[in-house]
């Protein structure tokens, strides 16, 4: 099925963009891969794990690991050939984390052989034999989609506005033929639902630009411009009872190798990044790999907070870090909490401020080295328009969140829940005077609304 390209133009004016020291400049660091492999259920939101593995086990790629007890077609799959080591399990014996140690003389890739798919039942069923249709993501919910319902329209976030972001023409070098395939089978699968592709204006979008029956958006100004969540709201909003698929380009490609060249491999380009990190750049790793070392070697101090995602709303690393199966960036921050000196009356000459309560306001190009202070103390909400200043959706933030707070379900479908999720509210949480936990309160609130439905 064919269709015609619609181009739309979205400029946002309500939006914020930080400017952190950390950037990743186009260079690719060295990182050697490591032999431990650490699979995590929770990197699939509240998705159920029913193990499918024992310690001793040996597994190849493509091995099933764990399935989704809810929709047990959903399986995760091991990333490396190797032995499964050990199965962490945390309270009421919740499955927190399978250990894999790799076998080093293998590839790092699998040929597999199946008959290539002629319509969109049997391409789905491959994606879920083979461990790939984790790599789809459905609003509302941000769950890995039913995959027995169809989307009314498929979105490939092309660019992302969050602080020190990767850019995506480096993480997708080399992979442009695969992209365009993968576009195409995830056409298949969607049944024909429209793919909507939304880059940065004034951007170097030529990868994405000269690809074919897609439709083409251009969106401008501040973060959140790059999230998924302003496109589908701008482009093809949300109403209850309808689903909309959503991607990252490299699992487009990944998904586009995959059919194209029976490839089975789950690595990707990862960005380090912030002002704790002696040198930022780009390094090629492969889901679930164990960054110990790699990140031991290229912290400036100790007393840090490493994040897999942005620092907005990013998951914080602990022991065995590992870059979460959605993101494309680790971000390192020095932690906060230590008293200052009579600080509040201190100029402030390198402290980030929305108001003017610092003078680094007349510095407007200064980057800053940001830590995890919270700069207050927590409160009721308090009636204020901040939000607004920073939430560019058609809809009422603050009454929404409170509606969220206590869970009042009718309330939040007539205000608009189904078009949002928590990292939409990350801004908000970020200049809240209140400093309530935006993010937390939201995503409580969307599972409650979840289990209900």
């Amino acid at each position: 099925m064919q269709f015609q390209n619609e181009t739309m133009n979205v400029k946002i004016t309500k939006g914020l963009d930080l400017k952190i020291d950390g950037g990743a400049p186009d260079t690719m660091l060295d990182f050697a891969l490591p032999e431990l492999f650490h699979i995590r259920p929770d990197d699939f939101r509240w998705l159920t794990p029913k193990l499918l593995v024992q310690p001793g086990d040996r597994v190849q790629i493509g091995t099933p690991l764990f399935a989704d007890k809810k929709e047990e077609r959903v399986v995760t799959v091991s990333p490396v050939a190797g032995t499964v080591k050990e199965i962490v399990r945390g309270e009421k014996r919740v499955i927190e984390e399978i250990t894999i140690v790799r076998n080093c003389e293998t590839a790092l890739e699998t040929l597999v052989d199946f008959d290539d798919p002629t319509d969109g039942e049997s391409d789905r069923k491959l994606l879920l034999q083979y461990g790939l249709w984790p790599c789809l993501r459905q609003r509302p919910y941000s769950v890995i989609p039913n995959p027995d319902i169809r989307p009314k329209s498929v979105f490939i976030p092309c660019f992302d506005s969050n602080p020190l972001a990767p850019d995506f023409n480096v993480m997708m070098r080399d992979k442009e033929e695969h992209f365009r395939h993968g576009l195409k089978m995830l056409h298949l699968a969607a049944e024909n639902a429209p793919i909507h592709l939304c880059m940065r204006k004034d951007a170097e979008n030529e990868l994405f630009e000269t690809v074919e029956n897609v439709q083409k958006h251009y969106f401008s100004g501040p973060h959140p411009a790059g999230n998924v969540g302003t496109h589908i709201h701008r482009i093809d909003p949300l109403d209850k009872g309808e689903v909309v698929w959503y991607m990252d380009p490299q699992e487009v490609a990944r998904i586009g190798q995959f059919f194209a060249e029976h490839k089975l491999q789950f690595g990707k380009t990862a960005a380090l990044t912030g002002p704790e990190v002696k040198a930022t750049g780009y390094f090629q790793t492969i889901h679930g790999a164990d960054l110990s070392a790699f990140l031991s070697d290229s912290l400036t101090q100790k007393d840090v907070r490493i994040i897999s995602g942005s620092i907005l709303n990013g998951r914080k690393l602990t022991d065995n870090p590992t870059l979460s199966f959605h993101d494309h960036q680790i971000s390192v921050i020095a932690e906060g909490g230590k008293r200052e000196f009579i600080g509040w009356l201190l100029p402030g000459l390198k402290k980030w401020s929305l108001s003017h309560t610092f003078l680094a306001w007349l510095t407007p190009k200064r980057t800053y080295a940001v830590n995890t202070s919270l700069q207050g103390g927590r409160r009721a909400f308090m009636m204020t328009d901040v939000y607004d200043k920073v939430f560019p959706f058609d809809l009422m933030p603050l009454q929404l969140l409170k509606a969220c707070e206590i869970k009042d379900l009718e309330q939040m479908e007539a205000l608009g829940i189904y078009e949002v999720d928590s990292e939409d509210f990350a801004l908000c949480e970020l200049v809240c005077p209140s400093k309530k936990e935006c993010q937390k309160i939201v995503e409580d609130a969307i599972f409650e609304l979840r289990t209900q439905n």
